[in-house]
């Protein structure tokens, strides 16, 4: 396991083959879903409601 996570294979051998193809699945195989993450705003604030008040003249 320590030779995998230090990846101390040499280049040509069977190892370092199956490293990239497990690589390349992982890559092509995991489903959008997982990166797409819905945005959240920047501030978490109620939005503001304006009420204008007009007064009649007697």
């Amino acid at each position: 396991m320590k030779n995998v996570i230090n990846w101390n294979y040499e280049r040509a051998s069977w190892q370092w083959d199956v490293l990239c193809i497990l690589i390349m699945i992982f890559i092509f195989a995991t489903p959008k879903s997982w990166f797409n993450k819905p945005k959240s705003p920047a501030t978490q604030s109620a939005p503001a409601t304006v009420q204008s008040v007009t007064e009649t003249a007697k």
